[in-house]
């Protein structure tokens, strides 16, 4: 046998999902939100099936307001970004801040019938961050944030940061 094929044999096994496809998803941007301690673009991700729910949009902006507000929330006078993926029936809210430069710190939450509540991380050192369809828009969003970085970093600098959002589509 050939050093590839047995290379090849190692992987049996590996990442293989039976039975599951990967399905269209759309991201869309929506506008900011603007709280106290931080500015944020607003995307709506969901498969290329699914209606826009301009009401869960509602109650997860109204979620995080409600987070900062009682301090749960500790943005420090940030920029940055919200993903609220629907996924099915369920609800993933992900808010992310550029912080000390260039680290992109997140807070992740799932909506179940009680509302918006944190993720629950399982044991172990490696922590569920994003799912490969919001990783396009991080990836849009770090460019972008790499653009700001390399900038005089003044109002205009800012807004263009603001203005600058991930084109909506299919993915």
């Amino acid at each position: 046998m050939s050093t590839q094929a047995q290379r090849l044999d190692e992987l049996a096994g590996y990442a293989e999902y039976p039975g599951w496809t990967h399905l269209a998803q759309q991201y869309h941007p929506a506008g900011r939100l603007s709280l106290p301690g931080a500015h944020l673009k607003w995307y709506d991700i969901r498969g290329a099936e699914q209606d826009a729910t301009p009401e869960v949009s509602d109650e997860a902006r109204a979620f995080l307001r409600a987070e900062e507000a009682a301090g749960r929330l500790a943005f420090r006078e940030e920029l940055g970004f919200v993903l609220l993926h629907r996924c099915g029936e369920r609800y993933i809210l992900i808010a992310g801040v550029w912080r000390d430069r260039n680290e992109l710190v997140q807070v992740i939450y799932l909506r179940d019938d009680a509302g918006f509540q944190p993720y629950q991380h399982e044991p172990g050192l490696q922590q569920a961050t994003q799912d490969v369809d919001e990783f396009v828009v991080t990836c849009h969003e770090s460019r972008a944030w790499l653009t700001y970085l390399r900038s005089d970093r003044d109002a205009a600098a800012k807004q263009a940061y603001l203005d600058d959002f991930a084109p909506g589509g299919p993915r």
